[in-house]
């Protein structure tokens, strides 16, 4: 990856969100050689522990580096949001973005009957046809502001 040409890194939470993260990246549409998807971090505070200590000073010093966080909401969206939010520096607010399950991802699973790195290429093929049929399930509509905003900022590289 050229980290001097926009490019987007990908902290997934566990190994669940891992496989949605590389089923987004397999889709046909994507340039893989724009995104990488990391080492799960083993948790959602370890996710944002990451982001402060490794891609904090990445986004300083790649001003074409966007991070994504991939976390489990576990049903508590509105309060991991603030959280996310009071660590992420203001200046890296728009390549900044936090999404996930609202529960989990095996929840996502069963509800959509399908596995997970199908899962994130039908969520890839929504982001390049400018659809919202898998965003907009109930286990993921939560995040729809930040798609928006996901979509905006990577789609013009990434797709």
């Amino acid at each position: 990856m050229n980290r001097y040409a926009p490019h987007v890194y990908v902290i997934p939470e566990d190994d669940r969100d891992r496989q949605i993260a590389d089923g987004f990246v397999l889709h046909h549409q994507v340039k893989d050689s724009r995104i990488q998807v990391v080492p799960p971090a083993g948790g959602w505070s370890k996710v944002l522990a990451t982001f402060v200590k490794e891609y904090v000073p990445k986004l300083r010093d790649f001003k074409d580096a966007h991070v994504v966080m991939l976390i489990d909401f576990d049903d508590q969206v509105e309060g991991r949001k603030e959280q996310f939010a009071k660590e992420i520096p203001a200046e890296f607010q728009t390549r900044v973005f936090v999404v996930g399950a609202k529960r989990n991802p095996e929840a996502l699973k069963n509800a959509l009957k399908i596995g997970f790195e199908e899962i994130g290429r039908s969520l890839a093929d929504d982001c390049d046809t400018d659809s919202t049929s898998y965003w907009s399930h109930e286990e993921l509509r939560h995040n729809d502001v930040e798609r928006q905003r996901l979509v905006q900022a990577v789609k013009p590289f990434l797709f």
